[in-house]
């Protein structure tokens, strides 16, 4: 199987080089191809890039072609994606944004997940996020859970990349996030989500909303993290749990995925507004 890590870097150096260290010094990365998306114009940026080159197997330096940093991000985010999976032939993609860190066991996590579950029908992928506490019962334990992608770190499969339309998010390159683009097929099936996250993410220095480093988001989330420190490698054993993430992160039961089916074609949109007979509550099914 084909495993490659793309990193995408945009303006922040001090951000960027702590989100390559802590892919460097991850348990088994040396069995993963790494790329390294940068956008041109930032030159301490471009120095970090230089710093690390060798330990990529592959950089593209892209100039910016839109107005916004979110359409930059987002076309970004689809270069780096396409050529790791329709040119290097990725299995498996694992997207990290420059303001991310990944825990010390986070790519055993994920290549557990996938022995476990890439024969599944609804596996879409794996998040590394989550704001649950990190107790002794969350850390080696993971929920399956139906929800969109973690844009800090998270992983698709190629099944799940076919599945995708990039025409879509290139026409809404400058208004839609590239994780929302996909939300609804992901939804579809079921992500893979460790109980006690195996992300760190630090965007309050930029442009995140929320941009307060004391705000719950962040709080929560530190308060889950399990480190980038060496440790034993445990296995991970699946304990649904129902997240805080969002409202919507509900743990994945295989009854209800007709309905997503449908939501994502649009045909319940149109029997509901169309004849007004049918009703259909979304959200915690349990």
């Amino acid at each position: 199987m084909k495993k490659i890590i793309v990193v995408f870097a945009h303006s922040r150096k001090e951000l960027l080089k702590d989100s390559i260290l802590s892919i460097l010094s991850a348990h088994g990365n040396q069995d993963w191809l790494k790329v390294l998306v940068c956008q041109t114009g930032h030159t301490d940026v471009a120095g970090v890039v230089r710093e690390f080159e060798d330990e990529f197997d592959l950089v593209l330096r892209l100039k910016p072609q839109h107005k916004t940093a979110l359409a930059n991000i987002n076309q970004n985010r689809i270069i780096g994606t396409t050529i790791c999976f329709d040119l290097l032939g990725a299995d498996i993609v694992l997207g990290i944004e420059e303001d991310t860190m990944i825990a010390y066991d986070a790519l055993e996590f994920i290549d557990q997940v996938v022995l476990r579950y890439q024969s599944k029908i609804g596996f879409r992928g794996i998040n590394l996020g989550s704001h649950e506490p990190r107790t002794a019962e969350n850390i080696n334990t993971y929920s399956l859970l139906r929800f969109g992608l973690h844009g800090q770190a998270g992983v698709i499969t190629r099944k799940t990349w076919r599945n995708l339309s990039v025409k879509k998010i290139r026409k809404n390159i400058a208004v839609e996030g590239y994780d929302s683009w996909m939300e609804y097929y992901l939804k579809s099936g079921f992500m893979v989500t460790p109980n006690a996250s195996r992300l760190l993410d630090r965007g309050w220095v930029g442009t995140h909303m929320p941009s307060d480093a004391i705000h719950p988001y962040f709080e929560k989330q530190n308060h889950s993290w399990v480190g980038t420190t060496a440790f034993d490698i445990r296995d991970f054993v699946r304990k649904d749990v129902e997240h805080s993430w969002r409202k919507d992160a509900v743990v994945f039961k295989m009854r209800h995925s007709v309905f997503y089916l449908l939501r994502r074609s649009q045909i319940i949109y149109q029997i509901y507004f169309n004849t007004r007979k049918i009703k259909i509550k979304w959200g915690r099914n349990k």
